[in-house]
């Protein structure tokens, strides 16, 4: 039998939904950037991905924590990853490897003290 995999037994609707609520109650400091985020994807009537939410928390939220010595919201951002891979999904793992692996191994190493043990693994082997 292999390994549990969420994307196996539940919709891509349902998944991003799963992935949204956890943002929303990990780091209620993200919460106006993803209002805004599903306001604009209203008005021009498109879905937001796994890629599209975790891409704006990480822009609008994570990167000016960073730049101001905001380490708790940093903290936060890093336990939210380590929520959203305890649902064990490879479509998530993907997008997390894609925005938040790449950018700990290659840009910012220095913030790798926030990282759990699940998103830590995934960068010893990237």
């Amino acid at each position: 039998m292999g390994e549990f995999n969420l994307d196996d037994f539940t919709s891509l609707e349902e998944l991003v939904a799963r992935a949204r609520n956890i943002i929303w109650d990990s780091m209620p400091c993200a919460r106006e950037a993803l209002s805004a985020l599903e306001e604009k994807s209203r008005e021009d009537e498109v879905n937001i991905s796994l890629y599209g939410y975790i891409l704006e928390v990480l822009t609008e939220v994570l990167d000016p924590a960073v730049e101001n010595g905001m380490w708790d919201v940093v903290k936060a951002f890093y336990e939210l990853c380590e929520a959203l891979l305890g649902l064990d999904s490879s479509m998530l793992e993907e997008t997390i490897e894609d925005l938040v692996v790449k950018d700990l191994a290659g840009y910012r190493p220095e913030l790798m003290r926030w990282a759990g043990p699940r998103l830590r693994n995934m960068v010893e082997a990237y």
